[in-house]
């Protein structure tokens, strides 16, 4: 039979220990389970010293898991918005242990380029007719950009801009607009499209920051997944699923499609 009750946690950090002479062992603040060799004295005061002297050892391993995660030239991160969605990515990159700074855009707006190693621009506002050449820049001086936009109930994620080859979300519209059978009235409701005033769903909400964090993190750990990454469309919200679509990048100047005039 194995021990269950004698398992305490970790003082002001992540983790539990077990002291008992048969299996003294910690368990990381991620799940790992390591074993101590050895045990400390009797009374309190030891047993103080020595859980301070394992939570040191545990923050330390934590530090070099993180630097393991979010590599130095890629750990930088910016998030532009001050929306929920936002809030909520900021925060969870940072959880995972991502260096970031969070901007509602107006210093991007100035024209001010902001320098971290990657910048988030995915938020619940729909998406502009019109590219935004600062955020194309930004790749071309060697920073990644993943971008975001609400539509309707669902959000889309575009690729991954590594190095400024892959689709845009304004090719990403016109690789839409040249596939769809419903072009004119596709054209329309994007042209038209204007900030839902309903909260996105939490589903919909918990399964984009998901996304978000595991391609940037695939990013910092150079994974090849990022591949595909730099291809795909992400539909999410859409009855709870994720649809994806591949989408390459083009040359400009590329002619908008039309749709048939009624």
């Amino acid at each position: 039979m194995y021990p269950r009750h004698d398992w305490r946690p970790l003082p002001a950090a992540r983790g539990e220990v077990r002291l008992s002479p048969d299996m003294p062992a910690l368990r990381t603040g991620s799940g790992d389970f390591l074993r101590l060799h050895d045990l400390p004295g009797p009374g309190r005061v030891p047993t103080y010293r020595y859980l301070l002297r394992v939570r040191r050892a545990a923050l330390e391993r934590e530090e070099r898991v993180r630097a393991s995660r979010w590599p130095q030239g890629r750990r930088e991160v910016l998030v532009l918005g001050r929306d929920r969605l936002s809030r909520t990515l900021a925060a969870e990159l940072a959880r995972s242990g991502a260096d970031v700074r969070r901007t509602d855009g107006s210093d991007h707006g100035s024209g001010r380029t902001p320098r971290a190693d990657a910048v988030v621009d995915v938020r619940e506002a729909p998406q502009r007719s019109e590219p935004d050449e600062r955020l194309e820049q930004l790749v071309s001086g060697g920073t990644v950009l993943l971008r975001g936009r609400r539509e309707g109930s669902r959000m889309l994620i575009f690729p991954l801009a590594v190095d400024g080859s892959e689709a845009t979300p304004d090719q990403v519209s016109r690789r839409r607009l040249a596939a769809s059978p419903a072009a004119p009235e596709l054209s329309s409701w994007l042209s038209s499209s204007r900030h839902d005033p309903r909260p996105l769903a939490r589903a919909t909400l918990t399964l984009t920051v998901a996304r978000c964090l595991s391609i940037l993190e695939d990013w910092a750990a150079e994974d090849p997944a990022v591949a595909e990454h730099r291809r795909l469309l992400r539909v999410i919200g859409d009855g709870l699923r994720e649809r994806t679509h591949t989408v390459l990048g083009f040359d400009e100047p590329a002619p908008r499609p039309q749709g048939p005039t009624r």
